[in-house]
C-alpha cells in the first residue's frame, strides 16, 4: 500500500541527530531507513564499524563497556536516541543467564547513565512483549531474555523517576517484513515455501500479535516525538492475537506453495501465554494505530522474499 514518512511525520526529524543502537539488525535497519528519508542525521553504535545503509556513520563501541560508551555518545552528540541492542532470544536455557544480564541489561543501565552525564536527551529504550508473560506468573519472568528486559525498563523507570531522564520505553509486539533473518518464524515459513519444501512449525496453538515493520517503525517515530510520555511504557503490536497454526496457513495461501507445512513436536516452552498489545492504551497515549492489515503485511513480506529468492537463483 502506498505510504509516505513524511506526509505523516513532516519536519520532525529534520536535521536531529539520532542515535540507534542495533542499527544494523532487522528493526534497526528499517528505522535508520526512516529516520534518513525524514532528514535526520543517523549515527549508529554497534560492536564493528561495518557500513549500514542509512546511516551517516557507525561507531564501534561496545555498550557493555562503560567508558566506550559514554565516550561515544560525547563524539556523536545525539538529539535523540533509541536504544534497540541486544541479545534476542527466547530460549529458556540457563547458559543464557549471563549473556543477557550483559548484552540487555548492563549494556542499558550504561547507556542510562551516559545520555545521564552528557545530554539528559530522550531515550526511547526498547523492551519486548515477552515481558508480558510474567503478569501471567505473578510476576516472574518467563526466560532470561524476558529478566533482562524487565530489570531493563525497571531501571529506565528509576532514570526518568529519581533523575528526571526523558526516557520513554517502547514495547515491540512480534514484528516482521522484509529484510528479516531467515531463522525467524515468518521468513522461515515463507522461504520453505517458496521453495516448494514443507516447514517444520511447532507451538502452532501459541497465541501471538503480529506488527508488520513499518508499522512498528512508525510507533517508534511517535514514542520518539511524543510529548508527555516520558516514564511510561507504551505497547507496539495490533491488540489482535492470532494463533501460528493460522498465520501458517494463511502464507500457504499467500504463496500459492502446493508444499504443505509438517508438525513438529517437541518440548515447547514453560508458561507460555499469549502476548496481546494493550492498543487502547497506546492510541491514548501516542494517537497511533497500525495501518497495515495482517493479510497486507504478510503479503508485501513474501512479494519481498519472492523476488529475492528469484534474484539469488538467478544470479
Amino acid at each position: 500500500m502506498p505510504y509516505s514518512w513524511v506526509d505523516e511525520f513532516g519536519d520532525q526529524f529534520d536535521g536531529r541527530r539520532v542515535l540507534v543502537t542495533g542499527a544494523s539488525g532487522f528493526i534497526g535497519t528499517h528505522l535508520c531507513e526512516a529516520l534518513s528519508r525524514l532528514g535526520a542525521l543517523v549515527f549508529g553504535l554497534d560492536l564493528t564499524e561495518l557500513p549500514v545503509p542509512y546511516v551517516h556513520r557507525m561507531l564501534m563501541a561496545d555498550l557493555k563497556d562503560s567508558d566506550a560508551t559514554r565516550s561515544a555518545l560525547y563524539e556523536i552528540k545525539p538529539d535523540l536516541i533509541y536504544h534497540l541492542a541486544g541479545l534476542v532470544t527466547a530460549s529458556q536455557q540457563a547458559d543464557l543467564v549471563l549473556p543477557m544480564l550483559q548484552n540487555n541489561l548492563v549494556s542499558t543501565v550504561n547507556l542510562l547513565c551516559a545520555t545521564l552525564s552528557y545530554s539528559r536527551q530522550r531515550v526511547v529504550v526498547v523492551g519486548s512483549s515477552e515481558e508480558i508473560g510474567s503478569s501471567y506468573t505473578e510476576g516472574i519472568p518467563t526466560s532470561p531474555y524476558a529478566a533482562a528486559k524487565s530489570a531493563s525498563m525497571m531501571y529506565a523507570r528509576m532514570f526518568f523517576h529519581l533523575y528526571k531522564l526523558p526516557v520513554v520505553m517502547a514495547r515491540p509486539f512480534m514484528a516482521f517484513g522484509p529484510r528479516q533473518q531467515p531463522a525467524k518464524f515468518v521468513p522461515y515459513v515463507i522461504l520453505s515455501l517458496l521453495r516448494n519444501e514443507s516447514p517444520a512449525v511447532s507451538s502452532t496453538h501459541r497465541i501471538a500479535d503480529l506488527i508488520y515493520v513499518t508499522d512498528l517503525v512508525r510507533g517508534f517515530l511517535k514514542v520518539g516525538v511524543q510529548a508527555s510520555v516520558e516514564g511510561r511504557a507504551i505497547d507496539l503490536g495490533t491488540g489482535t492475537g492470532i494463533r501460528l497454526g493460522d498465520v501458517t496457513d494463511l502464507l500457504v495461501k499467500l504463496t500459492r506453495s502446493s508444499a504443505r507445512p509438517r508438525l513438529e513436536e517437541g518440548p515447547g516452552r514453560t508458561e507460555e501465554y499469549p502476548q496481546i498489545a494493550n492498543i487502547e492504551q497506546t492510541r491514548h497515549a501516542i494517537d497511533w494505530c497500525p495501518i497495515w492489515s495482517l493479510q497486507e503485511g504478510l503479503a508485501e513480506t513474501v512479494g519481498w522474499y519472492r523476488s529475492h529468492l528469484l534474484d539469488s537463483t538467478n544470479a
